[in-house]
C-alpha cells in the first residue's frame, strides 16, 4: 500500500484491446514517501466506441507493478 499509481488502461471490448490513459497526480508523497490519495485518469474515446461498448473496464498498476486480480478472491470473516 501507499505506492503511486503509474499506469491506467481502459478496455471497451471485453479485454481484447486496452488503451493507455493519461494519469494526473495532484498529491505529493507524505514524509514517509507514501501516496494515499486518489489519482485522476483520462482517456479520449470516440462517442460511437462508448455507445457500442457492452461494458467498460479499467485496470491500474502501481510503481511496484502490483495490480488487482481480474477475478476477486473473497475471504470469509
Amino acid at each position: 500500500g501507499g505506492r503511486k499509481v503509474t499506469r491506467v488502461e481502459v478496455t471497451l471490448d471485453g479485454g481484447e484491446t486496452w488503451q493507455v490513459c493519461s494519469v494526473e497526480r495532484l498529491e505529493k508523497p507524505n514524509k514517509y514517501g507514501k501516496y494515499w490519495c486518489w489519482c485522476f485518469w483520462s482517456l479520449e474515446v470516440e462517442v460511437l466506441d462508448i455507445l457500442g461498448a457492452k461494458e467498460i473496464a479499467v485496470r491500474a498498476w502501481d510503481e511496484a507493478q502490483n495490480t488487482q486480480p481480474e477475478k476477486l478472491i473473497w475471504n470469509t470473516m
